[in-house]
């Protein structure tokens, strides 16, 4: 089984054909900007901010399903916030 796909940035550059790293960032957080940190849902391919569903460079999961793959819940209130300001930073 392949890593999650973390990265610093998204390459979302001028190839109209959509693979595996480009796609829509689809976050709990409702903030579709690229904070630079997301992390990709094996199954459907979105991306999400690392932060907003707490992954850190030290957690990385081998792999990594969003909460409409994996249902459970999560915090949306705090990283709405975080992604907020990591997005104004940026």
């Amino acid at each position: 089984m392949l890593p999650t796909k973390l990265v610093g940035s998204r390459d979302t550059g001028g190839d109209s054909t959509p693979d595996e790293d480009q796609g829509v960032i689809r976050c709990i957080c409702d903030i579709d900007d690229d904070d630079g940190f997301t992390i990709q849902c094996e199954n459907c391919l979105v991306w999400q901010h690392a932060v907003c569903v707490n992954v850190d460079q030290d957690n990385v999961p081998d792999e990594y399903l969003c909460e409409k793959c994996n249902p459970r819940k999560l915090d949306v209130k705090a990283p709405a916030s975080l992604a907020r300001l990591l997005c104004e930073i940026r």
